[in-house]
């Protein structure tokens, strides 16, 4: 379960987009709030059940749904088109496997070299959006299925 500090923190991220605090979705936002965690719905009710908690399915689809229209969680598409999900705060790029479907989390403090913010503010300029944020995956082959 998380610490005082975290459950504080969940419960502030919540009710900064008008949701209000509830343990199931305390629960996911704490499940997907780490690297290199992109479950699908199943994936993550199986986490959560491993844990401890008594948590159905169709809560986990209903929460994972308001929680992405209210932007605390990503949704995406991995390259065998599975639908997974993604609450790591920290800026990151994903490496998308397109053999084995594996997605990890590259941070950018770990890339200087790309500095997408310019490239935002660019785009922002010439084309009049507010532009809100970036998302960047990188496909290839895992070291595993270079094997």
């Amino acid at each position: 379960m998380p610490r005082t500090k975290e459950k504080e923190n969940y419960r502030t991220r919540l009710r900064a987009v008008g949701l209000r605090h509830t343990l199931p979705r305390e629960r996911i936002l704490s499940y997907l709030d780490r690297k290199n965690v992109h479950p699908t719905p199943e994936e993550l009710y199986q986490g959560l059940k491993k844990r401890g908690y008594d948590i159905g399915l169709s809560t986990v689809y209903l929460n994972l749904h308001v929680l992405r229209e209210h932007g605390l969680i990503y949704e995406f598409k991995d390259p065998k088109g599975t639908t997974r999900y993604d609450g790591y705060r920290e800026p990151h790029v994903h490496l998308a496997c397109t053999a084995c479907g594996k997605v990890e989390d590259l941070l950018l403090k770990n890339l200087p070299e790309l500095d997408l913010e310019p490239a935002l503010k660019a785009a922002a300029e010439r084309t009049g959006w507010a532009l809100e944020g970036f998302r960047l995956e990188f496909r290839g082959k895992c070291p595993s299925c270079q094997e």
